[in-house]
Order: structure tokens, then C-alpha cells, then sequence
């Protein structure tokens, strides 16, 4: 497996606390296959591991478990932009994942 199978697979499934939960454990297990890029899929690993951390045991709504997909898919497809570029590019791809998960996404 690598990065854009499991992005793909996130993105064609549901949005309930067991796809993040799948997400997450990929981007984990591609941090010890893939350790050049390990930043990467840490930071995809992370949100996606905090959004089932914070509401596994709750009912959200489909609006919002859809809205928080959404921006998983969006940092998903920076970092796959990032895999093809050159270090620099993914350096700076990879900052604006950081920032705008640190910055602006505030429901996990």
C-alpha cells in the first residue's frame, strides 16, 4: 500500500469514526515502510487519529463527520502533491498542512 491508495480509499468511503480510524492506522504504518516521509504521514495520522479520539463514543451529524472528511481529503491531496514534488516543494506542502490543522481546524 502507499500514500494515494490509502488517500483514495478515505475519500471513496463513509464518514464515520472507522474510516478516520483506517486512515489513521495507514498513515502510521507508512511512517515505518516510508521513513523519508514519515512527516507526512504523521500529520495526516494525527488529525485523522484525534477526530476518532474526540468523537468515537459521540453522535455527530453527517454535516459535520462530512465537513471534517472534507478537510482530511484536502490535506490528503496537499500531501500526495507532496510525495511527487522535490524537497523543497514538500517541505512547504507539508507546512501548510501543519499550520492550517494547527491554525484553522478547531472541531479535532
Amino acid at each position: 500500500m502507499n500514500f494515494q491508495d490509502a488517500a483514495n480509499r478515505f475519500e471513496q468511503s463513509g464518514a464515520g469514526t472507522d474510516d478516520f480510524k483506517r486512515l489513521s492506522k495507514d498513515a502510521f504504518e507508512l511512517m515505518s515502510e516510508d521513513a523519508e516521509n514519515a512527516g507526512l504521514y504523521f500529520v495526516i495520522g494525527v488529525a485523522a487519529h484525534s477526530y476518532v479520539t474526540q468523537y468515537e463514543d459521540q453522535g455527530v451529524s453527517g454535516e459535520f463527520s462530512d465537513q471534517a472528511k472534507a478537510v482530511l481529503v484536502g490535506f490528503n491531496r496537499k500531501i500526495n502533491q507532496a510525495l511527487a514534488a522535490d524537497a523543497a516543494k514538500r517541505l512547504a506542502l507539508l507546512g501548510e498542512v501543519a499550520s492550517e490543522y494547527q491554525l484553522r481546524v478547531h472541531e479535532f
